[in-house]
């Protein structure tokens, strides 16, 4: 793993950022207009675009909602992004009463909307500003573990954000960091663009749209998304087209995102739906 330590963003309206760009396809008014346009250069090219980040975040509250209900009533939301409804909390709390969720973000915009979800939610929500190239500095925050007992089951939820993360940056490794200091039972979410069977005609302007951002899209093969999965328990159907989860049947786009769920093994049987 990259060891290098990063200095947060500096607050810059003239740079999109995939969390405003994700915000503007989610149709959400925190974006600038800089955002809007890397978002309409992708538009151009994949209409489709807006769904599929709907999709996405259907796929990520699923998943929120499939660990609530096994009995999971921690999580670690990296990459928060810009608040929307319905939301992670929402969903945790609605299927677990006990709920806590720590969402992590470096976006200084992100982290101005997110303070003000925290005096909202009443002490289920807490937020901190980390960055996911670095996880060990995640994991050690104080702010973390007055919420998180990493002794007992959590849901770590990392959707849409390893597409940013250079492969110099580990995203292997940055996972690894993670479910090493997960106890037995816990789950760990994850969904990234794939160059897999993408239309190869859309992908070269995505990432043109995305090379003047604060981080670049990548695409990587399906083969290498499922591989950080390894030592985990799949939950069916596997590592699908977040479109096709969680019952394998959904509506093809030219762009796949695929997205997985997946158990640590040992511990009790956690069940679920």
């Amino acid at each position: 793993m990259n060891d290098n330590a990063t200095t947060p963003p500096a607050f810059d309206s003239n740079t999109p950022t995939p969390a405003r760009v994700y915000d503007y396809y989610l149709g959400g008014k925190d974006n600038f207009q800089v955002d809007r346009e890397a978002g309409k250069k992708v538009l151009e090219v994949f209409p489709q675009a807006s769904t599929l980040a709907q999709r996405n975040r259907g796929f990520l509250l699923q998943a929120v909602r499939y660990c609530a209900e096994a009995g999971i009533d921690q999580f670690i939301d990296l990459g928060t992004g810009i608040p929307a409804s319905l939301n992670v909390t929402e969903i945790a709390c609605k299927f677990n009463q006990d709920a806590r969720v720590v969402g992590v973000d470096n976006d200084p915009v992100v982290l101005s909307h997110q303070r003000l979800e925290v005096s909202a939610k009443r002490g289920r929500y807490t937020v901190i500003e980390g960055d996911i190239r670095r996880p060990w500095a995640i994991l050690a925050d104080p702010c973390l573990s007055e919420v998180i007992d990493l002794s007992r089951p959590v849901a770590v939820l990392c959707v849409a954000v390893l597409h940013f993360i250079s492969d110099e940056e580990d995203p292997a490794g940055i996972l690894s960091a993670f479910t090493d200091a997960m106890a037995a039972g816990s789950f760990l979410a994850v969904s990234a663009a794939t160059s897999t069977n993408t239309d190869l005609a859309v992908i070269a302007p995505i990432e043109d749209a995305y090379r003047s951002a604060s981080t670049p899209v990548i695409f990587r093969p399906a083969d290498q998304i499922c591989s950080w999965f390894e030592g985990l328990d799949l939950v069916y159907p596997g590592v699908v087209d977040v479109t096709h989860w969680p019952t394998c049947i959904g509506v093809p786009t030219r762009v796949r995102i695929l997205g997985g769920l997946a158990r640590k093994p040992g511990g009790p049987d956690s069940g679920g739906s």
